[in-house]
């Protein structure tokens, strides 16, 4: 299975897939494995393309801030974002044809046409329960929970949609504990959620769930149900550990 990961920052979640990757090719598996064939980023000269270029994978970016200026145009509007994102998956499919698309902490939101032409097939993580009600824009998902009186937090690898703030769950992570952590303690429980959750389940996802055949969606065309070995898949999705 050919991934295609997307990213803005660091790359951990990137470096998590690969290595993953890594550790089943050494082992010999034939099925079960995602090939991470194109690392893009929107910001050129970031951590992540750096590690990505030392591990000898195929890298690609372009900057967003750039092009946005260069033409005059606001990051937010719609039709910008398309503009941007053919000028992106160019360079993405002039190195492969990605049969996934993974946006590990890629921060930019993708249009409408790239996610109709790549539908069912492009994954998002979130670094809490993307099933809560309680739910809002612009507040870390770690402080919500601590308002809401949560004692356990939960990431969500979901399908993306357009229409969709979080999409179909494929997989979440064990609950991870909050007690004794403060709003003020945001970037200690972002760590937790990372090393405990999210390092978890994106390779879990690729690798095991996606590439290893587990999981399908009943239509590639307005299609919502997923299935997990043959069985329709749970709301919250596979529950992992």
């Amino acid at each position: 299975m050919r991934v295609a990961v997307l990213i803005s920052g660091s790359g951990t979640n990137m470096l998590a897939i690969h290595d993953e990757q890594r550790r089943r090719e050494r082992l010999g598996e034939s099925g079960g494995v995602g090939r991470i064939e194109c690392v893009f980023t929107n910001v050129p000269g970031c951590e992540g393309e750096r590690r990505a270029g030392e591990r000898g994978l195929s890298t690609a970016s372009l900057s967003s801030k750039r092009f946005f200026e260069a033409m005059g145009l606001s990051p937010d509007d719609e039709e910008a974002r398309d503009y941007y994102d053919a000028a992106a998956f160019a360079l993405i499919e002039s190195v492969t044809e990605p049969d996934l698309i993974v946006l590990a902490g890629y921060r930019r939101r993708l249009g409408r046409r790239v996610l109709q032409r790549y539908r069912n097939r492009v994954i998002n993580l979130y670094p809490g329960d993307t099933l809560k009600p309680y739910l809002v824009r612009g507040v870390e998902a770690s402080v919500q929970a601590l308002r809401a009186g949560e004692r356990t937090i939960k990431a969500t690898v979901f399908l993306a949609r357009y229409d969709e703030r979080f999409g179909p769950a494929i997989v979440q992570s064990k609950p991870i504990e909050l007690e004794g952590f403060t709003e003020e303690d945001a970037p200690a429980i972002a760590e937790k959620i990372r090393s405990e959750g999210e390092h978890m389940i994106f390779p879990f996802a690729v690798h095991e769930l996606i590439a290893g055949g587990r999981v399908a969606v009943d239509g590639d065309e307005g299609g919502d149900e997923i299935w997990i070995d043959g069985a329709p898949m749970p709301k919250g999705g596979w529950q992992y550990g």
